[in-house]
């Protein structure tokens, strides 16, 4: 088994930008992932590809590159956890969260004995390492917990505390939603900033790393200065749309 790339970076101090993939296809995964980004996550909660016969083929589209590939599991589900990871993913960001015992079996899923009770068979994650992919997985597989829930906001802090856990991954428009502000995601609002840095902070004291969902470059811009060790600021999905839109604008103009 390879070192995963993104744990090094993040030990070396780098930021590293992080897009986001809903439509099921390998050809769009492949595009995004020749284009250069750090990593790259397949959405099976709110993006198109929701099991394997789609989501298979766009973890082999992304093996073409450096990119680490990691999907957003639909929930807490351990079997899920594992499948993913039996097929190539190299890191889990599972969604709403709200205790740490949610948390420690989110992770514990996604280790193997003695850390947590990962069943083995990495079917295409260990092609031709099998031996060399069951020692190192509990070190190189990625687990991301998701705060974007008024409970798991509540209960930072001892979320962060789940032994194993690598980062905290802020989902900021269920975020806003749930604890009730006007604007989602508005990266202007000084309650959202605010509980933000409270985030980043408890996961710098924890030594764990804070990623955020920005929507755009601008707002990506801004978390990176905050200092968020990685920043969504892009989607195969709103990247299409905006270029179609401004394509066809310019024709009618």
């Amino acid at each position: 088994m390879t070192s995963n790339s993104l744990k090094k970076r993040w030990r070396d101090g780098e930021i590293t930008i992080n897009g986001w993939l809903c439509i099921p296809t390998s050809w769009t995964a492949e595009v995004m992932a020749h284009a250069g980004f750090d990593t790259l996550t397949i959405d099976a909660q709110h993006g198109l590809a929701t099991d394997l016969t789609a989501i298979l083929p766009m973890l082999q589209a992304i093996a073409t590159t450096d990119t680490v590939p990691l999907v957003r599991v639909a929930w807490n589900d351990p079997a899920q956890h594992m499948r993913m990871l039996d097929a190539g993913a190299q890191g889990i960001i599972c969604p709403m969260l709200n205790t740490r015992a949610e948390t420690e079996a989110f992770v514990q899923a996604c280790r193997y004995p003695p850390q947590g009770y990962r069943s083995i068979g990495p079917l295409r994650a260990s092609l031709g390492d099998e031996a060399g992919y069951l020692r190192k997985a509990n070190d190189e597989v990625l687990t991301m917990a998701m705060i974007e829930t008024a409970d798991g906001y509540r209960n930072l802090e001892d979320i962060a505390q789940t032994p194993t856990l690598d980062a905290l991954y802020v989902g900021t428009w269920d975020l806003c939603m749930t604890m009730g502000l006007e604007k989602m995601a508005d990266f202007d609002d000084p309650v959202l900033l605010g509980m933000l840095d409270t985030i980043l902070n408890v996961a710098a004291k924890n030594n764990i790393m804070a990623a955020v969902h920005c929507g755009t470059p601008e707002n990506a811009i801004k978390m990176r200065e905050m200092g968020f060790q990685m920043v969504t600021p892009l989607t195969d999905t709103f990247s299409l749309q905006q270029a179609i839109a401004e394509g066809l604008r310019k024709l009618r103009d």
